[in-house]
């Protein structure tokens, strides 16, 4: 009877500890030479929100985007606009794009489309998402390149 009791309060613990056991998974680093912060999904969420609705070269239609602005990361590391930023993808492209771009318009870390999370397969868990239909300078190419999906890491150089 012993025995049964303590292997039903190891069950109850198991089943306790189940939504704690996995750590929330960082998915993004921010750095410069001299510091660096980390962010897990839901401390992307938790920064203040903005909401973009745009198309752009890589989406049919015009979608609703939605993250933190890419300036609201950069600040508490003091990056100033006239520095460069190495975007990141899990596959490893990159792509320099000037800091400047995120205190002149509402870059943002989309970590939302459509009101849903985006899984790796489309882009996501982070894009970088620039409003393009609110500004016609956005919308040459030249910016396309800037629109990183899958960004992992933002090295400020």
């Amino acid at each position: 009877m012993r025995r049964k009791n303590f292997l039903n309060a190891i069950f109850v613990a198991a089943l306790l500890a189940l939504p704690t056991m996995g750590a929330a998974q960082t998915i993004l680093t921010v750095s410069t030479p001299e510091q660096s912060a980390t962010y897990t999904l839901e401390d992307l969420l938790r920064l203040p929100q903005t909401t973009v609705l745009t198309k752009n070269d890589y989406v049919d239609t015009a979608a609703t985007f939605q993250g933190p602005r890419l300036r609201t990361v950069l600040e508490p590391l003091n990056v100033a606009p006239d520095a460069t930023l190495k975007m990141v993808a899990l596959n490893d492209f990159s792509s320099n794009v000037p800091a400047i771009d995120a205190f002149d318009y509402d870059v943002i870390l989309a970590v939302l489309r459509d009101g849903e999370q985006m899984s790796v397969r489309n882009k996501g868990p982070i894009w970088v998402i620039y409003p393009m239909d609110d500004h016609a300078e956005l919308q040459d190419n030249s910016f396309n390149g800037r629109l990183v999906w899958q960004l992992k890491s933002i090295a400020v150089e």
